[in-house]
């Protein structure tokens, strides 16, 4: 599997996610090509793409970005929202816009977090 960011969908300056798709494709095949793997596109069997408006269509995500929310002052750190509901005790959360953010890691360290409160509130009750 290969990742390629793009961005996100910007309605002020709409981008031709097709030809972005097509650019980003050959960039990784080149890029592959360079290390040594020169003949995978021969060897491709199945291949799926997904661009922000996939994103948006499939899973309602805001602009179409799977990194969840942007890194601004409000939405970073300890600011993000917590992986267990305020009012909703047995509500909780988890990834890329829950605590402590986004990028494979820290969605895994989320999850182990999110779990393991669980745990901790099911032992209380």
């Amino acid at each position: 599997m290969v990742v390629v960011p793009v961005g996100h969908i910007n309605d002020a300056a709409p981008q031709d996610w097709s030809a972005i798709q097509k650019r980003a494709r050959q960039a990784v095949l080149q890029r592959l090509a360079q290390i040594g793997i020169d003949d995978l596109e021969e060897h491709i069997k199945f291949e799926v793409s997904y661009t922000p408006r996939d994103w948006q269509s499939r899973y309602n995500l805001t602009k179409g970005s799977n990194l969840g929310l942007g890194h601004n002052l409000t939405q970073m750190g300890y600011l993000r929202p917590r992986n267990r509901h305020g009012r909703y005790r047995n509500l909780y959360f988890v990834g890329a816009s829950t605590h402590p953010g986004n990028g494979v890691a820290t969605v895994l360290i989320s999850a182990r977090l999110t779990t393991e409160r669980i745990l901790r509130d099911a032992e209380e009750m």
